[in-house]
């Protein structure tokens, strides 16, 4: 079967329109991670609060101490173990990059291995061979993979994906806040705050399918299931120490 020629320049026009996901993809996780603890942490510290029969005002506090402290170590925790893994990856490449400038030959013939071990063999195996190592850049990432199981990430910014936690815990977390900061005449307070809750999980679902573009009604339920718990743990934590004092 004869392979029709694909120039370069038809290529990357395909990769430029050929885009999958959605443009705060590589932000997921902090999204989820941000948002889901932000939502959960605050309501306990209402929970809390409310059940030791603290004023509103001191839910007021404490709630917005706990976003911005707990955030920014959410934000600043993120940051450092993306920059941890960066610079584990880096000293090993470096690592690698020197064995294959000390014994080529053994280097070579682990990438033979890793080859034979993926089904390779004959003529073919040793064209691949041969072009892999006589590319060092593709050599070195072959190896990092294979060895060390990491792959680079060129498009990861530590600061970026902690900047994003620290956001999405503030936004997220803020909800349950709502009730207290604006409704302060309001009656059942904690109720209105339990229902934000529940809302701001919804929210935060909803944001998580359309990043991820999976079905709407799961990728909702997921998170409002597992933020609900929380929120459950919390309330019920609240409760039991309100009948011990």
């Amino acid at each position: 079967m004869m392979i029709r020629h694909i120039s370069k320049q038809e290529i990357l026009r395909h990769l430029a329109t050929d885009i999958h996901g959605h443009q705060l993809g590589p932000y997921i996780r902090d999204i989820v991670y941000g948002g889901n603890d932000g939502i959960v942490t605050t309501f306990a510290v209402v929970a809390g609060t409310v059940g030791a029969g603290m004023p509103s005002y001191v839910i007021i506090i404490l709630g917005i101490a706990n976003l911005l402290a707990d955030g920014f170590s959410m934000g600043a925790g993120n940051f450092l173990s993306l920059k941890s893994e960066r610079d584990q990856y880096n000293k090993l490449r470096r690592e690698e990059e020197e064995e294959i400038s000390d014994n080529p030959e053994m280097e070579k013939a682990e990438i033979q291995h890793f080859l034979e071990e993926k089904g390779l063999s004959g003529q073919s195996l040793d064209c691949a061979v041969e072009a892999i190592t006589s590319n060092k850049k593709a050599w070195l990432d072959i190896m990092m993979y294979e060895e060390h199981r990491m792959t680079v990430e060129t498009d990861a910014h530590p600061a970026a994906h902690g900047a994003m936690t620290f956001l999405s815990f503030c936004l997220f977390g803020s909800i349950p806040l709502l009730p207290y900061i604006i409704g302060n005449a309001w009656r059942h307070q904690f109720t209105i705050a339990a229902a934000t809750t529940f809302v701001a999980l919804v929210i935060l679902g909803i944001t998580r399918s359309a990043i991820t573009r999976e079905r709407l009604i799961r990728g909702a339920m997921e998170v409002v299931l597992i933020g609900a718990m929380g929120a459950s743990i919390a309330y019920g934590v609240g409760t039991l120490l309100r009948g011990f004092m």
